[in-house]
């Protein structure tokens, strides 16, 4: 169980001359996961887009949601300053998708900077997602062919660019070693 209070995160001992000058604050843990996609979908609450959004699983779904977000923020004025909040917790949302990334400080550009990007985040995953499959198929050839492989040999496959698997992959049919497959 994650900890409730900042003594917990702390973690002073009782006996610590600091003890008493610790914050005492207590915090709840919500499950973002507990909420079934359909109830937060039915509510017009910021927190359930906030949830929806950190459970997208494309960038589609993230454009819909951040038009959502700009809808609530029209219905719903005088939340300037939760709408700035908003996009900063937007911006770390998004980071994993796009390390480095600036995210504007308008929701609007946000949504247009989203429609922009998308596309090219679909490439950049339909890309991992290949090389990923053609090292896994080639691993599992060269385990077949020459049994369990070196460091080095998975080191090299897992660096490896998509062509260069497939380059190999080809090799395993006619090569007489590891070696000869990986050079």
């Amino acid at each position: 169980m994650a900890p409730v209070t900042r003594h917990d995160l702390i973690g002073l001992p009782e006996g610590s001359p600091l003890w008493p000058w610790q914050p005492a604050m207590r915090y709840q843990i919500v499950d973002e996961g507990a909420f079934p996609e359909d109830d937060l979908a039915r509510r017009d609450a910021l927190l359930a887009l906030v949830f929806r959004l950190e459970g997208s699983i494309d960038s589609a779904q993230a454009l819909v949601l951040t038009d959502a977000a700009i809808a609530w923020f029209r219905q719903h004025p005088g939340f300037e300053r939760v709408r700035s909040d908003f996009v900063n917790l937007l911006g770390a949302i998004l980071a994993p998708l796009a390390p480095g990334i600036r995210v504007p400080e308008e929701l609007l550009e946000v949504r247009n900077m989203l429609a922009t990007r998308a596309e090219v985040w679909k490439q950049q995953w339909l890309q991992e997602g290949e090389q990923k499959g053609e090292a896994t198929l080639l691993l599992r050839q060269l385990e077949r062919r020459f049994g369990a492989l070196p460091d080095w040999a998975r080191d090299r496959i897992a660096i490896a660019d998509t062509a260069t698997l497939e380059e190999w992959g080809l090799r395993v049919l006619d090569a007489g070693s590891l070696e000869d497959v990986l050079v």
